[in-house]
């Protein structure tokens, strides 16, 4: 049972004409607080207007966009309050357990539905305590450290990996493969290796995703703006020069399209193609790191990020750079934070 109890507070002016006043409302009472999920929470800083709290809505009117109606983070790495802390309860949130959101994307979940869900991106390079040292692990990785933006103490253990080249070391010349299917980073590091490390409550936060990983040739991916790349990368990419000759692959965790790099630099850059000079980009660290998309014009050419900020093709025997990237379950719940370095977004 439950007792209203409806207060007029009279503040001491005449209040003759809402004598006959009515007031019509309801009334709700749950046992529960209300929640809010983290996509919900994400969308509803978008004001409306274009690149406030450093978000942009690519729909259909959003110049030069993804036309996708997701919710993109842009722009400088000091002006986007877009960390959360993934895989640890403690306060302050450890560096490597430091995240940040990609954005907020509708992801097919059946025939006919879809979900938004929240795309997360590791902040800083994976270690070796991450994703082991089996699988595609190269070596302890140090190219350039005198660039690198993270956390310096933690630079010691991050590591360097190849794309594909463990399992085909027989092939191409020793060039590796850029089938994906086929990468043990992808299979062991990734999606057996993190997904184990980071623990069970947490795996189980990740939603199981499609990636497309048929990629294309390395002119419609790297010598066109994002909007371009995107269309060609996740809307028509190709199964030229796979050995499986599929453009999708199923699991939890991948890693960043070369789109999703393009369009989180500032706006001003997305009428460059992405071989050019990405300024303002809160996801760049500086150095080489790989992206999921593959160059096609080839069986061993990957589309890498290089240490100039912008997008190149690298063999997949390269040792570089990995940050996994994930997309969380829809019933992720927001809980406290605002999203900066200091105070990043902790979920249920």
């Amino acid at each position: 049972q439950y007792t209203l109890k409806l207060t007029f507070v009279n503040y001491e002016g005449d209040q003759t004409e809402n004598a006959t006043s009515t007031l019509s409302a309801k009334v709700m009472i749950q046992k529960e607080p209300i929640v809010t999920t983290l996509a919900s929470y994400i969308t509803n800083l978008y004001t409306g207007t274009q690149g406030e709290n450093g978000i942009y809505y690519h729909d259909a009117n959003l110049t030069n966009g993804a036309g996708d109606n997701s919710y993109r983070f842009a722009g400088a790495s000091d002006q986007v309050n877009n960390y959360v802390c993934f895989g640890s309860n403690v306060t302050p949130c450890p560096t490597d357990n430091l995240y940040r959101i990609i954005g907020v994307f509708d992801t097919r979940v059946g025939e006919d539905k879809t979900e938004q869900r929240v795309k997360l991106i590791k902040a800083d390079y994976a270690t070796s305590a991450l994703l082991g040292t089996d699988g595609d692990y190269k070596e302890k990785y140090s190219y350039d450290s005198s660039k690198y933006k993270g956390n310096t103490n933690n630079l010691a253990n991050i590591a360097g990996y190849t794309w594909n080249y463990k399992n085909n070391t027989s092939i191409n010349d020793g060039y590796g493969s850029n089938t994906w299917s086929t990468s043990l980073l992808n299979k062991t590091n990734l999606n057996t290796n993190f997904v184990n490390n980071i623990g069970s409550t947490w795996a189980n936060k990740i939603a199981t995703t499609t990636w497309k990983v048929g990629g294309n040739t390395q002119t419609n991916i790297v010598s066109v703006v994002p909007a371009t790349a995107y269309k060609n990368e996740i809307i028509n990419p190709v199964s030229t020069n796979t050995t499986d000759g599929v453009t999708e692959y199923t699991a939890k965790i991948g890693m960043m399209y070369a789109s999703d790099y393009g369009f989180a630099a500032d706006p001003s850059t997305w009428t460059k193609s992405l071989s050019s000079y990405r300024q303002g980009n809160w996801m760049s660290y500086s150095n080489y790191e790989w992206t999921i998309s593959r160059s096609s014009d080839n069986s061993y050419r990957v589309i890498c990020v290089s240490d100039r900020l912008r997008l190149s093709a690298c063999d997949a025997a390269y040792s570089t750079f990995v940050r996994p990237v994930f997309y969380l379950t829809n019933s992720v719940i927001y809980s406290e934070g605002d999203g900066t370095q200091s105070s990043p977004i902790r979920i249920n």
